[in-house]
């Protein structure tokens, strides 16, 4: 795998990614505090309409935004097309709307094109762990077209 600084693209690509609507929903209002190689630090207040029926934060919504943070993790070493292949959630605490959380997605291994990420969330403040997440990304080089030359 061939590896790079991505570190702007994959804030800008973060950024973005709160434009399509099932991550625009789940991450719109995230706060980008810090974007190193193979890292990513967020903090994330809670909307209402990622709530379940008891008001906490929805497990689904939780799932986007991980997934997310750990394509960005591994963005910023590769640059690649990403596709997970493995993914888990271990569930510690529950967060209620209006809550704050720091969110922090570390590349903890590499094994050829696959990228090990654990992504960390807990609560702002207190430190309450909330959720561990673990996921493996296949990582593809980005190709370029080879423009053919005119035989004119």
């Amino acid at each position: 795998m061939k590896k790079g600084d991505y570190t702007k693209l994959a804030k800008i690509w973060l950024e973005n990614n709160s434009k399509f609507e099932l991550d625009g929903l789940a991450l719109k209002g995230m706060k980008i505090d810090r974007v190193e190689l193979g890292y990513i630090r967020c903090y994330f207040v809670i909307p209402d309409h990622l709530s379940d029926a008891n008001g906490n934060w929805n497990a689904g919504a939780m799932s986007v935004l991980i997934d997310d943070m750990a394509a960005g993790a591994v963005f910023s070493i590769t640059g690649g097309n990403l596709a997970t292949v493995d993914f888990t959630m271990s569930f510690y605490s529950t967060v209620k709307v209006n809550e704050e959380v720091e969110i922090e997605a570390s590349v903890v291994g590499e094994k050829g094109n696959l990228v090990s990420v654990v992504i960390d969330i807990k609560k702002k403040g207190s430190g309450e762990k909330v959720v561990v997440g673990k996921q493996w990304m296949q990582a593809t080089p980005l190709k370029r077209p080879h423009l053919s030359q005119s035989k004119l």
